[in-house]
């Protein structure tokens, strides 16, 4: 399996420039969908490694690098979601938050029950059985059938929380920068009842990085003003060390040990979770992955995150992931190919079905 991390690294590599002035397109569409487009496929490897049986001495790596990212692999997807309903929301407040519920939240769930249909399908056909509030709650992302779901529920309450904050902002006249701040206190207050939920710390260690692009938006200018030249170096090597530093304390067993100490061990992550973005963002001006298949990837990240589970499911029911190579040379080709036909039959009906 360690085949698979330094393929991955090769197409990351493959056609990347390094400019010591700067890219101007650090952040833009494109070179969010190439960096998107890396980490779908690091949370691909991660979902095939709970499919496969103990890890073997050609799977060190592999392991390595996965345990090595954990949670973090999701954190860009949060910021870059944040910082795109920012810039959006500059460029037209009025026009953006009339179509909000229609285009961002209502499209994400269309295209999220359309994979959770699918999943019922094959329940029926693989016989596969669930409890009858699985069935129910499914269909927004708190339970599951078998489908990664918690990254889209949250997806779909962080919009929410946007929607709520935006409209109390308007009829109080605030400008974007309160709106930001307000949806940092709602994301705190989801985060708080996600963990008084019961629900595992995944489902909440990272939404902070939402409002964090939200924030970064805002003040790109001036955060562009500061970095620029010599200091550039040094923001980069502090925010990567601040990074490393606090994830390495937040990991420790003490840590981790009580109830007080994990609340402790959990701002901790989410502190390093933060300057891990920052860390990245402030590499990608400098490194522009150039790279039309990683763009492709980042494009389809969504339909490979819900669909994923898919040919694992299948090839599991048949003991084919007994052989390592052998799943993943069935699951990876066959998740993208899926991928592909959902995100353009997903845009097609989303067409249909949302106005513009």
């Amino acid at each position: 399996m360690d085949i698979l991390i330094l393929l991955l690294l090769l197409l990351t590599l493959y056609g990347a420039k390094v400019s010591v002035a700067g890219h101007d397109d650090y952040i833009s569409r494109g070179q969010t969908d190439a960096i998107k487009g890396v980490f779908a496929i690091i949370i691909l490897f991660s979902h095939m490694r709970g499919y496969l049986p103990e890890p073997g001495s050609h799977d060190r790596i592999y392991y390595g690098v996965l345990d090595g990212i954990g949670q973090l692999m999701v954190v860009m997807f949060m910021l870059y979601s944040g910082y795109g309903v920012m810039e959006s929301l500059k460029r037209d407040r009025r026009k953006y938050v009339s179509t909000f519920l229609t285009h961002r939240l209502l499209k994400v769930w269309i295209m999220f029950a359309v994979a959770v249909g699918i999943f019922f399908l094959l329940d029926l056909a693989l016989g596969m059985n669930y409890e009858p509030r699985q069935y129910f709650w499914c269909w927004i992302g708190w339970e599951s059938i078998g489908n990664s779901n918690w990254f889209v529920f949250d997806i779909l309450v962080l919009y929410l929380l946007t929607y709520f904050v935006l409209i109390v902002a308007d009829r109080l006249e605030l400008d974007l920068k309160p709106c930001a701040i307000g949806v940092f206190i709602a994301v705190i207050l989801f985060d708080l009842f996600l963990r008084s939920a019961g629900k595992e710390s995944y489902w909440y260690d990272t939404i902070v990085a939402y409002p964090v692009g939200m924030l970064y938006s805002l003040y790109k200018r001036q955060i562009e003003a500061q970095v620029r030249g010599w200091r550039w170096a040094v923001w980069f090597i502090a925010s990567a060390g601040l990074f490393a530093l606090i994830l390495y304390i937040s990991r420790s067993e003490l840590l981790q040990s009580s109830g007080a100490l994990k609340m402790v061990n959990h701002l901790l992550f989410i502190s390093s979770s933060s300057f891990f973005a920052v860390a990245l963002v402030l590499l990608t001006m400098k490194l522009k992955l150039d790279n039309k298949a990683l763009r492709w990837l980042g494009v389809n990240a969504f339909a490979i995150y819900v669909l994923q589970r898919l040919s694992m499911i299948i090839c599991t029911r048949f003991e084919l992931n007994e052989n390592a190579l052998v799943f993943s040379a069935i699951v990876i080709p066959s998740t993208l190919l899926i991928a592909a036909i959902f995100t353009a039959a997903t845009n097609r009906l989303n067409s249909f079905l949302i106005k513009k």
